[in-house]
């Protein structure tokens, strides 16, 4: 008969030994693989990571573009700042002088007002002084005259008589 012993001894060791259990757990693997197609998911992930490192490369390009606008943006901007400086100076400078000019107009109109008003005031208090020493001079004239006539009565008459014949005249010329 045929001793199985040697094969029954093989086998056991086969059992016990890592490497069945490799074997195993490879031909188990390669099924699954077969199953699930790794392959397809393989190529699905390449086809996303090599879309993913183009957008990455766009985008780092556009970033780049971006960049390089934004450098010639700012790259006249000290003359450009420089002729605004200069700008508002010069008109800074206008106003200033537009303002200087329409005080000193407005300082004049007030003088001139301010002269017109005190000559005004002057011929008024003139008016009322030639006014106020006129009726004073009246009344020392009437006074004067009263006390002459008081003094000479006999010029009391003489006065009314060239009165009347002064209106007598002027009745005959009229």
């Amino acid at each position: 008969m045929i001793n199985l012993e040697p094969i029954s001894q093989i086998w056991n060791i086969i059992v016990k030994s890592n490497t069945f259990n490799f074997i195993i757990f490879v031909l188990i693997l390669v099924w699954i693989f077969k199953k699930i197609n790794v392959n397809a998911i393989i190529t699905s992930l390449q086809q996303k990571i090599i879309k993913i490192l183009d957008e990455v490369k766009k985008n780092h390009e556009d970033a780049k573009n971006e960049l390089l606008s934004a450098e010639k943006a700012v790259e006249n901007l000290g003359e450009e700042l420089k002729v605004i400086v200069e700008d508002a100076t010069k008109s800074a400078e206008v106003i200033s002088q537009k303002i200087l000019s329409e005080a000193q107009k407005q300082i004049e109109s007030i003088e001139n007002n301010a002269t017109k008003v005190i000559e005004a005031e002057e011929k008024l208090l003139i008016s009322k002084l030639t006014e106020s020493t006129s009726l004073a001079s009246v009344e020392t004239a009437k006074k004067h005259i009263k006390s002459t006539l008081e003094q000479t009565p006999t010029l009391h008459e003489k006065y009314i008589n060239e009165s009347i014949e002064e209106l007598d005249r002027l009745n005959l010329n009229g």
